[in-house]
């Protein structure tokens, strides 16, 4: 019933202002609890409390809007005013983005928070800039871990196996690569292929994991690690620029500081992993040698992937292995072993 009113608000707010008070979509599609949810809640609270005028905040983090390709459209038509998207729902309306979910990208959590945020970041605020949007602040999902049916600890295990792959191009080259059956389904159609049979697992965040009990039909989670979603909070930029000063530090904000979203997704993940272990799932680590074997796997989708996103995907692909020999100039080994915080 929520959805539904929220919804019936987002139309009628498209038909033009019929009062003084003005309304701010939000769109998103975020899982029906957690601390994702709990922080689009207190935004709602912060925008309302601190706008210093009259306004409705209205919410459409449950699909009401559709896709997240949609929610994308949505935003850049000024239709929405703020969205927080993954990834490839971005890649929609910015290619290049899709890059950053590359098998074996990062090797920790902490090179890849240094290598966005020092070096990848303000070719990014440029690319939203161009597409009339402005880039918020980063979020984060997680690791990609890949989940079966059967055992997976090693490339072959999953050859002609028929996975599912999430949107974009990276997580279809990575399933490709370790040379399985790949099909590239919308999340929905992830339960009922595992229930039948025509799905013998997929990857995905180990949040996404528990959420959708995932444990119940592919009770095998491959600590892999071979991937990271991190994806947007942004703002329609001709909206922003026409609020009055407080009122854009107040959206500048986000949902929350990148930093927060980051360690609380992380912790989120451990509890999730630690969960879905005493429902039933069976995790397997992996050895050093057998994650020598996924990386060798992998190896050849980057150029692979930079060719077919083409546009400026080699320039952000240069930026981050500039950022990434930095970090290792600079930090010297610390988080080269992220067996802890990569769950």
């Amino acid at each position: 019933m929520r959805a539904a009113f929220a919804l019936c608000a987002f139309v009628h707010s498209l038909s033009g202002p019929v009062s003084a008070q003005e309304t701010v979509n939000i769109v998103a599609l975020v899982p029906g609890e957690g601390q994702l949810r709990d922080k689009f809640l207190g935004t709602e609270q912060r925008l309302e409390s601190g706008w210093g005028a009259p306004v409705d905040v209205v919410l459409l983090i449950d699909g009401q809007v559709g896709t997240e390709e949609s929610m994308a459209t949505t935003v850049r038509r000024g239709r929405a005013h703020i969205s927080m998207l993954s990834t490839p729902g971005i890649s929609a309306a910015i290619p290049e983005l899709s890059l950053l979910m590359s098998p074996y990208l990062f090797d920790s959590f902490e090179e890849a928070d240094f290598v966005l945020d020092t070096h990848v970041e303000p070719m990014v605020r440029e690319m939203f800039t161009d597409k009339g949007l402005t880039f918020l602040h980063w979020i984060d999902s997680g690791w990609f871990n890949v989940f079966s049916q059967s055992p997976i600890r090693v490339p072959a295990d999953a050859a002609g196996l028929r996975m599912r792959a999430a949107g974009g191009p990276a997580a279809r080259a990575f399933l490709q690569a370790i040379g399985a059956d790949v099909a590239q389904l919308p999340f929905a159609d992830l339960v009922p292929g595992l229930q039948t049979g025509m799905l013998a697992g997929g990857a995905t965040n180990t949040a996404m994991y528990r959420t959708v009990s995932l444990y119940e039909l592919a009770p095998y989670i491959t600590l892999t690690r071979h991937g990271l979603n991190p994806g947007a909070v942004f703002a329609n930029k001709v909206w922003l620029e026409g609020l009055t000063g407080v009122q854009q530090e107040t959206v500048k904000l986000g949902i929350s500081p990148t930093w927060k979203v980051r360690a609380d997704v992380r912790a989120e993940g451990e509890d999730a992993l630690a969960y879905s272990a005493a429902h039933g799932a069976t995790v397997l680590e992996l050895t050093p040698n057998e994650r020598a074997l996924w990386k060798a796997a992998a190896a050849g989708t980057h150029r692979a992937l930079i060719d077919e996103i083409g546009g400026d995907a080699a320039r952000l692909y240069d930026l981050i292995q500039e950022g990434k020999s930095a970090f290792a100039a600079g930090v010297s080994g610390i988080g080269a072993d992220d067996s802890t915080a990569s769950r």
